[in-house]
């Protein structure tokens, strides 16, 4: 048996592209489809809920700049809490990423923008967006919420509630800059692969 050339491993390397993007393509478009009726832009627009979970991040990014993501999703939770949309926040995150306390931090930005302290529950344990989600129903009884992040965020968190039983809903937050989307937009790409690891675990 002849040892494969370099034409025939170029062949081959273009094929499992191909089967891969195309893989990668169909999942893109059934997490999409399955969601997009229930991501809300616009607030006036947006079902209430009673709960509202608001997906962790930081407030600084890895070189100590402010965080875009942290300051519109701080902002879009709270403008939907002095609205009336949501009564009530669970704020869920890592309690140690960075040196940082996210549900803390989150805590002390909605303070100042108006949420009452007694209006807010910390969920520490939120490690990931699976986790966010899932304890959401498990641990604090929920089965309604209105999620809030950015829109890329959303798809990935709404179908996790959907396979997690939850009647969920999401608002979108405003998204930062080009140059911060698009860096975020590739490591969503890997986030959703992950996701079904979580699913089918």
């Amino acid at each position: 048996m002849r040892a494969p050339t370099l034409k025939d491993l170029l062949h081959w390397n273009i094929i499992v592209a191909v089967i891969l993007g195309g893989t990668l393509l169909t999942n893109e478009f059934l997490i999409e489809r399955r969601v997009s009726a229930s991501l809300f832009a616009d607030a006036h627009e947006l079902p209430y809920n009673r709960v509202a979970l608001v997906l962790g991040t930081l407030p600084v990014a890895r070189d100590g700049s402010p965080n875009p993501f942290f300051r519109e999703r701080m902002q879009a939770a709270a403008d939907l809490y002095c609205s009336g949309k949501v009564q009530h926040l669970i704020l869920s995150g890592d309690k140690d990423i960075w040196g940082h306390n996210e549900p803390e931090e989150m805590r002390r930005a909605l303070l100042a923008l108006g949420v009452h302290r007694l209006d807010m529950t910390l969920d520490h344990d939120g490690i990931n967006t699976f986790e966010s989600v899932v304890r959401t129903k498990k641990v604090f009884g929920q089965d309604r919420i209105t999620i809030v992040s950015q829109a890329y965020h959303n798809v990935r968190a709404l179908f996790i509630a959907r396979e997690a039983g939850l009647n969920a809903v999401a608002f979108n937050a405003d998204a930062p800059p080009a140059l911060h989307a698009k860096r975020t937009w590739f490591r969503e790409r890997a986030s959703r692969v992950k996701m079904w690891m979580h699913l089918l675990g």
